[in-house]
């Protein structure tokens, strides 16, 4: 028995788990340092088999010219970033929230290496990363993510990227944006309250009893208060995560049926 094997079947599904491969990497849960590369290696070639199956009737055949086969991992790698663009949006929210309230409560000093990015974090922003990320996958958002990968494929076929319309898409954007600014804000806003109020009533402290050493006194004051009315305000903060992914999975499924 022999086993032929063409050129453009390959060609299709190195096409294939080229989108997938990107889409998967460039996604904020996906991309952590602390997922070992092997695994993440293994699970975009078998995403890429299961998706390949059904596809390779359906995708057109793979230009071999080498500058057109160019412009279309070009193109695929812009895909993966927009697809991603909007959970980065709602991440970085969080992340702007618990720098907020780090910098209230003092935090701002003790600064942990993020694995996921690599970067200089406070500790309340990685706590934050840490409820975001459980509950994205509470609200079952990773099946979302492989659902609409698969249907980019149908949406916009391989190398048909550029024929996309951005207008229609832009003012979504611009919304989903200041959507996650103010709920940084609304995140924030309860700790920004107490801890001014606490600052304040400190200060008449100092004013009243001058023999009290507020500075040193003043650091653990703002951290218990803060850690304390953080704790109070979780189960609001798991609320408002789970609307900013929903909001956010809208946006990648408008994204996925806008067509020119």
């Amino acid at each position: 028995m022999k086993f032929t094997v063409l050129l453009q079947d390959v060609l299709v599904f190195l096409a294939v788990f080229l989108r997938v491969g990107i889409a998967i990497s460039v996604f904020p849960f996906f991309r952590s340092v602390e997922i070992p590369t092997t695994f993440k290696a293994l699970m975009v070639f078998f995403v890429t088999l299961i998706f390949y199956l059904p596809l390779a009737s359906h995708i057109a055949p793979i230009p071999t010219d080498p500058i057109l086969m160019g412009g279309i991992i070009i193109q695929e790698l812009l895909f993966g970033i927009l697809l991603s663009f909007s959970l980065l949006l709602v991440l970085g929210a969080f992340e702007l929230a618990g720098e907020i309230m780090s910098f209230q409560m003092g935090f701002g000093f003790a600064q942990v290496a993020d694995p996921l990015t690599g970067v200089q974090i406070t500790i309340i922003s990685r706590f934050l990363q840490f409820l975001a990320t459980l509950l994205f996958f509470a609200i079952d958002g990773h099946h979302f993510i492989i659902t609409a990968i698969y249907k980019s494929f149908d949406t916009f076929p391989i190398g048909s990227l550029f024929d996309l319309s951005i207008d229609p898409l832009a003012p979504r954007l611009i919304h989903l944006s200041a959507t996650c600014l103010a709920l940084a804000i609304k995140i924030s806003a309860p700790i920004i309250i107490v801890l001014f109020l606490t600052e304040l009533g400190m200060g008449l402290i100092a004013k009243f009893a001058p023999q009290i050493n507020i500075l040193v006194v003043g650091f653990a004051v703002t951290i218990l208060v803060g850690i304390f009315f953080a704790y109070l305000a979780v189960g609001g903060w798991g609320e408002m995560v789970s609307r900013a992914f929903k909001e956010a999975f809208t946006t990648i499924m408008e994204l996925l049926e806008k067509r020119q």
